[in-house]
């Protein structure tokens, strides 16, 4: 439950995704070592894996470094200060959580197999449905109409997810 009539706020939402971001990788890296289905990627063609992961933590620290520079809250879970729409965030809305998916993947590349693809998947899935919508409400709510014209001309990804109101 969210209030944001003032500055105190309840949430049920306390895992902020790059420590479930990580909780993940050591998911991964569990199910490579322990359960390696399909071997897709051999060494050295996995390393690639490594280079698409450090682009995508590039990419987070890059937009988290922006959220700092203008001063407004990088905890999803508190009251937005400013609407950042530059930088990154004039391609997509969300690349923090595109970096951190970025990241997934090329761990996954770098394992080499399919089943940590699953991790992957299911962070995916919690970041669109959990964390992004929970996000969009707040910024709506708080930014009103700024936010809603920002929303119509930049996508939630690079992509539009199946089942998403983006993808219609």
């Amino acid at each position: 439950m969210i209030n944001i009539s003032g500055n105190e706020q309840t949430s049920t939402r306390q895992l902020i995704s790059p420590v479930l971001a990580g909780f993940c990788l050591a998911i991964m890296f569990l199910l490579g070592l322990l359960w390696p289905i399909l071997p897709i990627l051999r060494f050295p063609f996995n390393l690639v894996g490594a280079l698409i992961g450090g682009t995508g933590l590039g990419i987070s620290l890059t937009a988290h470094r922006q959220f700092k520079k203008v001063g407004t809250t990088l905890y999803p879970f508190d009251k937005p200060e400013k609407l950042v729409t530059d930088g990154l965030f004039r391609y997509t809305r969300n690349p923090m959580y595109l970096g951190l998916i970025i990241l997934l993947v090329g761990g996954w590349l770098l394992l080499g197999s399919l089943s940590p693809l699953a991790v992957v998947v299911a962070f995916v899935l919690m970041a669109d449905r959990w964390y992004v919508v929970h996000e969009e409400q707040r910024l709506a709510a708080v930014f009103g109409k700024a936010y809603i014209t920002y929303q119509a001309r930049t996508p939630r990804w690079l992509w539009p997810l199946p089942g998403t109101r983006e993808s219609k």
